[in-house]
Parts: C-alpha cells; structure tokens; sequence
C-alpha cells in the first residue's frame, strides 16, 4: 500500500523530486518554474524557495521570441556537491506568438548554489549560464541523471504533437538532438574562454559525419524520466504513441526505434532508419495496462527485502505501480504492487534509499508500506456457484435481480452459442452517457455508469454431433469501481457447475464433454487477453451497449429496461437509431446476385460486423496494430481501409490493399478474416472463419465498384488453371467458387487435396473444408523455456526442415539447395546462438536485416508489387517476390514504396507442431555450422 510522507506539504503540479542524500534534503520542482528544498523529516510543514524561475525571468538568459517561463522539467546537482557547488536545470520557454514553438525553446543551464549558515540552499539565478538548447514542443523529455562515470546524461523527445507520429522525422535522425539520451562532461569554469561542457570521446557517434556528438543512444518518443542502477546501468521510460508504453534499458549507441517502432510494434516501417540496429524494450506494456509510463528506480532500500533488485516503475494515467523481475535481460514476473490511486509523476529515492512517489493532482509525496491486511481472506469467489449469479447452476436459473438480456448481433465464436445475464447492486439505474466520459482519476472511458460489484455473465455452450447443447465456460465482468475485469469459469463434464480457470487461460478437452469429430480443444482465454477486447478505451463493455441492446426481441429491449427501472439517461426513442445491422438473407443469395439497390444494406450489414468483431482492438487508442477504424459510424474514407497498402503483410495477393474495391481476391482483410491458422483474425475469441460473415464482407467489397455487379458464376476454365494453387489471389477465387457452389466435388476434392500440401498462406485457407483430420492443428501457447529444455532430434528436423508444410527450402538455401528469399542456412548455427535461432522461428519479424525487409512498390496505375530489394538503380527497381520470381519495374513508373513490418518468413509458422517437433527442428539448425556456398542467382 502507499502512505502520505511529508502531510503538511502540498505542491502545485509538481514534476520531479529529486534527493540529496548527504544533506538529507529534498527538492521538488513545479510545473510553474518553482523549485523548493525541505528536510527529509515528516515534520517539515514549509519548504524554502530554492529556485523561481518565472519571478527571475527577466535576469536570465534572454531570448527575443520567448514570454517567459514555461515549464521546469529536470534538477541535478553536481555528483561532488556540495563541495562543487553547483546544479544543472532544464526547463522551456514560452513563445510571444500563442501556438508557436521556438526552435531553441528547451533549454539545459547550469547554476550556482550557496548554502546559509542554516543549511538552507538557494540557486543564484543571476549565474545562469546556457550549455544546450533544442525544440520546446510537446514532448521535451528534459530529464537530467549523473551517471557512474560522472557524466550528465539528457534526455529529449521527439518535441511534437503525437499526430501525425513523428511529424519532423527526428527519431531516426542523429543530426539533431530530438528523441536522444545525450551524454557530455559538464565544467565548472565560468564560460568566459572555457567550454561549459565537452564531449566524451567515447561517445558512439562522435566520428560521424553530420551527427551530433552529444547523442549517447536514440530512437526515444517521449523519455519520462530516466535513473541509474546500482550496477550502473541506465533505465528510461518511454511514453508511447498508440498501442504501447515501453521501459528501456539503454546502451551506448542503442537505436530505440522511435518512429520506425512503437516497442514491439511497427509504426512507419517505411521511415529512413538511423545508422545502428533497433533494439527491443526490457518491458513493453499494451495500452490495455498502460497510457503514460513513468520511469522508476531499480529498488536497493531495505524495507522490502523481496523487491531488491526489480525496477519498479508505474503509469500517469492508469495510476497502476508495477516491479518488474529480470533474468538477465529477460522480464520474468511483472507484479501489480499497490491499489491504483497516485497520478503518478515521478520517483525518488529518500535519505534511506526508500522510494518516494509524487502525485501530481494532489501535489503530495508518498512512500510504499507493507499491507496489513493483505491476508485477510478476500478470495475471489472459486466455483460459478460461489458467485451468487445462479439460484441453480445445473439449471442456469438466475438468482433474483438477475436480469436476462438479449443483443441484436452476437461476435462470431466458432459456431458456439451465449446465453447474458445482468446483475447491478443496490437499486440505481444504470445512467446511459450521450458520449464517452473520461472516469474521473482513471483511464476508462464510460458510456454508461454502473454501481461498483456490477456483473455481467456470459455462458457459451457448443452443441455436439449428437446435438446436445454443452456448457464449456462461463465469462464474467465484475466491475470493481475503476475497471471491467474478465473472469473465466470452466464448467465440469457433469454440467453441475464451473471452476474458476488459472489467470493465463486453460485448453478444455472436447472428448471429456461429448462427442465433437470436427473439433479437439477449446481454448479458455487468459485474463490478459480478457482485457485486450475488454479495453479501457471502449470502456470495457461489447455486448451491454446501446446499440447491441437496442433489439426488438422480444420487445424493444432498450424500453422496457428504461420502463423496469434498469437504464436511465440518454437511451434513444427510435429503434432505428443506434442500432447494428444483420445481414438479411436476400442481400446473400448467389444465385440472384447483388441488386443494386440492396447494396447500402449490404453496407450496414457489414460494417456492422466489423464493428461487433473487429472494432473494439482496431479504433484509434483501442490497442489493434492496424491503423485503420472498423467502427460501424465512420465514414469509409476515414477507416483507413479502401486501397490503403497493407503494412502487416501481404500474403503473397495480387496488388493488394486492406480493401481493393471490387476485388475481394486482393484485400487483406478478406484475406484475414477467411484463413485458418497464423494470419487469421480476430487473433482472440476465433481459431476459424465465418463463412457467412466472410460472404457479407466479401459482398460489399465487390458492391464498392463504381458500378455494383452482379455476383457471376465462376469461369470453369479459370477454375482449372487455378487448381495447382500457387497464387494466393487464385486461391481466394478458387475459395470463393466452392462456397458459390460453382466447383463439382471432383475438382473441389482435388483442390483440398492440392492445398494440403500448398504454402501456409493458401494452405489456411481451405482448412475449414478439409477433413478432420488433414486440419490444422493450432497452438495456443508455445513456450521457448520448454523447448529449450528438449532433446531434439537432428534427423527429424532435417526432414521437418525439407517438408512441403514449412516450406522451408522454398525461401532458405542449404548446401546451394533451395531458395533465394531468406539468408542462407548453412552457418547459422554459428552465426546465432540457440536461443535467438528459437526466436527467428517463433517471431521472424522481431528482427529483419535490412537484405531481407519487404518492400511494397505501388506504380502509378495501381499495381502493387511485394517483394525483397534485389538491386536498385536510378532507372530500376528489381524485387524478388515470395516465390522467388523476379519484377523489374521502372523507377518511373513508380508511386511510392512501402516497406513492410513483417517478415517475408509467415508468422506461427511453428503452430502445428509439436514441442519436440520444434526441438529437433531447432536441433538441426543448430547443427548448421559450415561455410556458405555461393548463393544462387
């Protein structure tokens, strides 16, 4: 738990708190330019001014552009003070044009310090003295940290707007100061012929032409303060753009992605890159956990002998305070420490080493005690029974005030069917919200108001070969007053009732329920995962909103909850508004074709699958890796869909686009929506595809041609030279044409037969019509620790390796056997360790050497052609594609080139296989250690 330090003290928006553990002093400095000083003793009830920025304006260092004072960001103190007496500050100015950002706005000075007789110091503004100056823009980093080597260490962001993301293309960009961790040696003389600094000469890129010397690693978007370990290591936190906060640990001459990645995941992959390699973050948390990092300290105090040595660290907005636990450079726990509820705007360590933490809103300081009553017996509730949601759970019979619900457009699950209940303490009406509210003092974004303990419960039952209905898991959102979080309850083979699953999910055997010849497991979903759809951003809810409850079945259903005394509040009067579309039967029918005039149903239809499906991961702040918005309510042209260049993969279509108007066989998210296995999405809540909601999808994609036409009978001639499958877009077509109902079952036999052996891409994509047991066997969770730990076979491998169902030696050449898209194999086993050979298999895209990163080049009549550099020159660009044929394309022709995030290597590929399949995989190329021979051309 954290306490209060220091109660009669209380700052206005404070931003760092700094200690001088020698004079056992504290110094907290105000947003405002007001820096002061007090003992580190809870009895202190003033501080004394150290330093006032914006009352000593005009004796500072003057500036025609600026105002005045802005905002004070960093404090350090000589590692020799006080006998060095001397401190160094970064704060920013103001601009005299109201939205303008002076280009030399941030600025680094250096003060001196005197003590009085009564120890109190105070900072002689009048010695201000200038060392450095960048951007003043929206993210200024500015945190100042003498390291070990008695070096200033300065942080910068990218000093803009967080859209468009790194707008000034400075992250990459070791010519300028912006988005950097800057190291120099700071001097004491008074300026007068004396540097105030000079530069390392060890610092990484002091011999490069055009870089800024100072520059000790880059690639930062928005550093939010940055400590030293006790074994001299740097840690920094780094406030991300839209999908996650990360956690640095930085080293000389780090390239820390920054606006090439955000953390793990690609932002502009096409932006120039900086001249070292782009590093991983020690911690990368999703925007499901985190808004707005702040960097903390690697504990060394001796109150809590069981976090020495983790980093314990925390974030602004979501007030969460987590340790993190590291073996070697590898995170192992990541442990939430306290209840949220500081605005957590920086650490420090006291006089002792114990950690300080300073609220921002209420302008206090706290430290961490241990909980006294964190053993009191607050057991979540077991079993489904214990909940109280059932008078009977054999029966499903809700306890009264349990309310029943229905939704006009459940999300697809599989085939399985759900069955909602409601459950609200007390007797308030849940208050429904005109638009989104940002909770108080919390990141979640409400659109209806619910008393805290309220519930919602979903069971999910399948139906076996024999036709019986089977309860396999009940979900549950209790809401604890902050937050939505996701339960799982696993029910027994008996149907008596359901056990609570482990936090990190479970697999339920089909076999020990019934009778289900298609289907093996169903996979129960971590609490993790829960919370990626059950995001903050859409606040939390999918199936009790407004327009899914706005359903006439049986009546309409918003209504009669206002007219029961459930919902108050904003409810709309009109069932046609607010409200989500089904597909209707006629807009479908292949045999009539499209009408015309049905195709703004096909449209809402549609777009409300998207929505129910898709959107709560894919909308601007929701945590989906695609920059496009799938939300029903957004114009098309704003989704970010329609002829936008797929930046996750292109899966070997033919010109492809997210959506290419017209032709669903080029659209990656037909692609997505239809395949089996590694590319397939929704990543969570779905392992196969929904024909009809793909045939929807599908339909409107051909409708968005200038002139809709009619869905025509597939060309049996096409279908024949289509057969052999070598074409993901073919594959599409020829999917397309079994479904229509235009393939007679020898050639449809034929088909799945030639797809059993195809590439992973097109393989996925009959899985769901093939046999049971030809089908892909999917994975939920590969553990590398576990593999590691197996004895692999060699020979199993090699053949593994050969296997048309890797297509391995399609791309890898080995002994001058196979293919020319990846690097060749025959010393990879002494090139990279076994570990990192694990990871190259399990996450290919983690780290693509420049040779071998995708590239999209989309020519001015809209041919898009995908494919790694082989040459370039000023009239030609020659690619070579997947299938390891060759493009050559005139540079003038040319519209734009894309490069792509991932590897050209498919994703999961290790998915059907078994652990040991893995081993020995792993083991023969490890066994790899020869010389390369001479590629082939």
């Amino acid at each position: 738990m954290t306490a209060r330090r220091f109660p009669h003290l209380k700052f206005e928006r404070p931003l760092l708190v700094r200690t001088d553990p020698q004079a056992k002093r504290l110094y907290v400095a105000e947003q405002s330019g007001r820096i002061y000083s007090f003992p580190d003793d809870d009895k202190t009830d003033k501080p004394n001014v150290f330093l006032n920025l914006r009352d000593e304006w005009p004796r500072l260092t003057p500036h025609s552009g600026a105002a005045g004072i802005q905002d004070v960001y960093g404090l350090a103190f000589h590692p020799k003070f006080p006998d060095v007496p001397f401190c160094w500050v970064t704060y920013t100015l103001r601009s005299k044009q109201p939205g303008n950002h002076l280009e030399d706005g941030t600025r680094l000075v250096r003060y001196r310090v005197t003590i009085d007789g009564e120890g109190i110091p105070r900072c002689d503004p009048t010695s201000e003295q200038l060392l450095l100056t960048w951007l003043q823009g929206g993210h200024n980093g500015a945190c100042l940290e003498f390291g070990p080597d008695s070096c200033l260490y300065i942080s910068a962001g990218d000093g803009e707007v967080p859209n468009p993301p790194d707008p000034r293309d400075a992250g990459q960009d070791i010519s300028n100061l912006l988005s950097t961790i800057m190291r120099i040696q700071v001097s004491t003389e008074d300026g007068s012929g004396h540097p105030l600094y000079t530069i390392p000469p060890d610092n990484p890129f002091v011999d490069v032409a055009g870089a800024r010397g100072e520059i000790w690693s880059y690639g930062f978007r928005n550093p939010w303060k940055m400590t030293f370990a006790p074994d001299g290591e740097l840690w920094v936190g780094d406030v991300g753009w839209e999908l996650y906060e990360m956690v640095y640990r930085v080293q000389r001459g780090g390239n820390f992605g920054w606006s090439i990645m955000e953390g793990p995941q690609p932002v502009r992959p096409d932006a120039r890159r900086g001249p070292t390699e782009i590093l991983p973050p020690a911690i990368a948390l999703p925007h499901t956990d985190a808004a707005s990092v702040t960097g903390g300290y690697v504990y060394r105090g001796h109150r809590f002998p069981e976090l020495t040595g983790t980093y314990i660290f925390g974030d602004f907005e979501t007030r969460r305070i987590w340790s993190a636990e590291f073996d070697g450079r590898k995170m192992v726990t990541l442990t939430d420490l306290v209840a949220p509820s500081l605005r957590l705007v920086a650490f420090a360590e006291d006089a002792s080493g114990e950690l300080l933490l300073l609220d921002y809103d209420d302008g206090t300081l706290h430290e961490f005690r241990r909980n006294p009553s964190r053993d009191a017996n607050t057991e979540f509730p077991q079993s489904l029974t214990q909940t109280g949601i059932f008078d009977d759970t054999r029966s499903l019979t809700p306890a009264d005030g349990v309310l029943p619900f229905e939704i006009q457009l459940p999300e697809w699950a599989d085939g399985a069917q759900s069955s909602r209940l409601l459950a609200v303490p007390g007797t308030e009406p849940i208050q429904v919200l005109r638009n989104p509210v940002r909770r108080d003092n919390w990141m979640l974004r409400e659109r209806m108001r619910f008393a805290t303990d309220s519930v919602l419960a979903k069971t999910i039952t399948l139906t076996d070969d024999s036709g019986r209905d089977i309860r396999l898991e009940t979900q549950v959102l209790h809401f604890d007053g902050h937050d939505w979080k996701g339960y799982s309850y696993v029910w027994n083979p008996q149907q008596t009732d359901a056990i609570l699953s482990p936090a990190e999910g479970t697999l339920i055997k089909l076999r020990d329920y019934g009778n289900f010849s298609d289907r093996q497991n169903w996979p129960v979903h971590s609490r993790g995962e829960c919370q990626r759809c059950h995001n903050q951003w859409i606040g939390g809810l999918l199936a009790f909103t407004i327009p899914q409850l706005n359903t006439d079945k049986p009546a309409h259903q918003l209504q009669t909850l206002k007219e029961l005394g459930w919902l108050t509040g904003d409810i709309p009067e009109s069932e046609s508004s607010h409200r989500l579309h089904r597909a209707q039967g006629r807009l479908l029918n292949q045999d009539r074709g499209l009408e015309p005039n049905s195709v703004p149903g096909v449209m809402k239809a549609a777009r409300s699958y998207l929505d129910v499906n898709c959107a709560h991961c894919h909308q601007n702040g929701a945590g989906g890796t695609a920059t496009i918005d799938l939300r029903q309510d957004i114009a098309v042209d704003r989704m970010g869909l329609i002829d936008s260049p797929p930046a996750q993969g292109t899966f070997g279509l033919r010109n492809p686009a997210l959506i290419r108007p017209g032709q669903p066989a080029s659209s990656v998210l037909l692609y997505r929506l239809a395949v089996t296995g590694r590319g397939h999405m929704p990543h969570i809540g779905s392992t196969r595809p929904d024909v009809e909601g793909i045939r929807l999808v599908r339909t409107w994609i051909e409708s968005l041609e200038n002139e809709p036409r009619h869905i025509e009978k597939h060309n049996p001639e096409e279908i024949r030279r289509a057969v052999e499958l070598k074409d993901t877009s073919q594959a599409i077509q020829l999917l397309m044409a079994i479904e229509d109902g235009s393939v007679d079952l020898p050639q449809r036999d034929r088909i799945l037969k030639v797809a059993r052996e195809a590439s992973p891409e097109i393989r996925g994509l009959f899985d769901h019509l093939q046999p049971a047991e030809f089908r892909i066997k999917v994975r939920h969770r590969i553990s590398p620790d576990q593999i590691l730990t197996l004895n692999g076979n060699p020979e199993n491998g090699q053949m593994l390796f050969a296997h048309k169902r890797l297509q391995c030696k399609s791309c890898h050449q080995l002994h001058g056997d196979g293919g020319t898209v990846g690097p060749a194999l025959d010393d990879v086993g002494k090139r990279l360790t076994r570990q990192k050979i694990l990871e190259s298999l399990l996450e290919p895209s983690r780290h693509i050497e420049p040779e071998f990163e995708t590239w999209t080049s989309i020519t001015k009549d809209g041919r898009a052609f995908t494919g790694i550099i082989v040459s370039r020159t000023n009239a030609t660009l020659v690619l070579r594609d997947a299938k390891s044929e060759i493009h050559e394309i005139p540079q003038i022709e040319i519209e734009e080139m894309n490069r792509q995030a991932v590897s050209m290597m498919p994703e999961r590929l290790l998915e059907e296989l078994s652990d040991h399949e893995i081993a020995s995989l792993l083991e023969f190329l490890v066994n790899q250690q020869s010389t390369p021979v001479a590629r082939k051309p």
